[in-house]
């Protein structure tokens, strides 16, 4: 059986890729660029720290809406930040863009997130991210100093690969990694097999589609750790009533973002 031409198919299928995620870019106001008249008094209370997807991560164009609203409806009563670590060169600039460029721009955000707590010391931290901020999320618990624990992380959209070794991340969570998985999500499934996973792999879906495996060779260490803060919440029918059909950016829709990502940050 002849096998498939990758680069073919890879080159081909970018187009197609940019086009998608375009379609469903949200123009609006950041979380961080929303500034309520209590805002020192959020800060003082918590803080969710997200990072924004490919292509977006800017006061005017970002993928956030949905999450600001669904977490003020939510009642959650502290501050947000937008992390942001995109190259500024557009979508397919920051999807691709090496690894070693997005560990360093993670770095700056954990030491943005370190600032915070030696600022608010004992206030909440939580982390979310969509899409290739996903990979930024991650990486930047891995920058963190193991005693600066977050409380819990919410991944979206996850397009880092699957086996991706959550060891050092995991470390840095008190609380829950909760990561929303869905088969319908073709962003992940299909198109990162040709753009490229966050992480820079080929041929491989992100974990999005059915979560974490245990990266080969796993001590029994990693194990434990991924039984106790890894939890999976597999795509059910019931949330289209939320909007969310399992499509990559029904993620980040406002009714879905405050039913089921906010409880899971504020720890309920």
């Amino acid at each position: 059986m002849r096998q498939p031409d990758w680069k073919m198919l890879r080159n081909t299928g970018l187009s197609a890729f940019i086009a998608l995620i375009q379609a469903g870019c949200v123009s609006n106001t950041t979380w961080s660029g929303q500034q309520q008249e209590d805002r020192a008094q959020r800060l003082a209370r918590g803080c969710v720290f997200y990072f924004d997807g490919a292509g977006g991560g800017t006061k005017d164009k970002n993928y956030g809406a949905g999450v600001v609203d669904g977490m003020l409806e939510a009642g959650y009563k502290g501050a947000g930040e937008l992390m942001a670590w995109e190259t500024g060169k557009g979508l397919m600039s920051d999807q691709v863009a090496s690894v070693e460029y997005k560990r360093a721009k993670a770095t700056e955000s954990a030491d943005s997130i370190a600032a915070y707590q030696k600022k608010y010391p004992g206030a909440p931290v939580e982390l979310l991210g969509f899409s290739a901020g996903t990979a930024q999320a991650i990486f930047a618990l891995e920058a963190l100093p193991e005693t600066s624990q977050v409380g819990n992380v919410v991944l979206l959209g996850t397009s880092i690969s699957h086996d991706y070794d959550m060891t050092e991340a995991l470390k840095r969570v008190r609380g829950k990694l909760y990561i929303f998985t869905s088969p319908h999500d073709h962003m992940v499934g299909t198109m990162m097999k040709l753009s490229g996973t966050a992480d820079r792999k080929f041929r491989d879906a992100g974990a999005g589609v059915k979560g974490f495996v245990l990266p080969k060779g796993a001590t029994e260490a990693t194990k434990q750790l991924y039984a106790a803060k890894i939890v999976t919440v597999p795509y059910e029918e019931s949330f289209k009533t939320d909007g969310d059909k399992g499509h990559h950016f029904d993620n980040v829709k406002k009714d879905f973002i405050r039913d089921h990502v906010a409880p899971r940050l504020m720890g309920r």
